[in-house]
């Protein structure tokens, strides 16, 4: 199986299915500003429930009969990504994919890390990673067409499936700055997400897969001096701050990660 049908067939359901994963998302922020987001996949639940689905004939037809643990620089394939723009690429190319895959263990991770120089370029990252033509839906856009699913693949110079499952974390608007960390709900946003979401489709799916959650951990160079969600655990040090919830009920009520941090 090559490499690129891997991806495609790996990476795929994460871009679409994210909002519906156990997530882990750590930013660090250093001194000097900058730092790394690191968001954490957990696809174990749904090879679980596909192999109630799918044959070992249909594994093997798939190539996912293997198991496979690969380390991947996103610089390889963001260069020849056609519809992510010039500008967004200089964000996501030096970004690293780890990803696990043993379908017959149902065991599933994928792990994306990248780094920024400053406060501007992770808004921009975060703002990247949340759009349609900007971020990791469009990135992988000329591996392996004839490969789905879950998703339309794009055709030459086209735009991934515009009707693909948005992020939980499009919601928000999120500003950084010294000093200060805002993940704020935007109501037009949710607005749409609340509408593309299909809330009451999704909760059969919910139900099978078990409880989800989002985790947001959040790690500072100096003490954090006051928090606005009671929620939120502080490290002994107080530099760092976790915050978890369940995903359908964050569906909901955005507002459970949300998080204004002073510093």
């Amino acid at each position: 199986m090559k490499l690129s049908q891997l991806l495609y067939i790996a990476i795929l359901p994460v871009v679409l299915l994210t909002s519906c994963m156990d997530t882990r998302e750590e930013l660090e922020i250093k001194a000097n500003g900058s730092g790394t987001l690191l968001v954490k996949t957990d696809l174990s639940k749904m090879l679980e429930m596909m192999k109630g689905f799918t044959s070992a004939d249909d594994l093997q037809k798939q190539g996912m009969d293997r198991a496979f643990d690969t380390t991947m620089l996103m610089k390889d394939y963001v260069d020849t990504a056609k519809s992510v723009p010039a500008d967004k690429k200089a964000l996501l190319r030096n970004g690293v994919i780890h990803l696990i895959m043993n379908a017959k263990e149902g065991i599933g991770k994928f792990d994306i890390q990248l780094p920024f120089e400053n406060a501007d370029q992770l808004q921009n990252l975060y703002a990247s990673l949340n759009s349609s033509t900007g971020g990791l839906q469009g990135l992988f856009d000329g591996m392996d067409k004839g490969k789905q699913l879950g998703g339309t693949a794009p055709q030459d110079g086209g735009k991934p499936d515009d009707k693909a499952m948005p992020q939980i974390t499009s919601v928000y608007d999120i500003t950084v700055k010294d000093g200060s960390y805002i993940r704020k709900v935007n109501p037009e946003r949710y607005q749409q997400f609340t509408q593309t979401m299909k809330l009451d489709e999704l909760k059969p799916m919910s139900s099978m897969l078990g409880q989800m959650n989002y985790t947001l951990v959040v790690k500072l160079p100096r003490p954090i001096k006051k928090i606005s969600n009671a929620k939120a655990i502080l490290s002994d040090d107080k530099k760092t701050a976790t915050l978890s919830a369940d995903l359908m009920e964050t569906f909901e009520h955005p507002g459970l990660l949300a998080l204004e941090i002073e510093y």
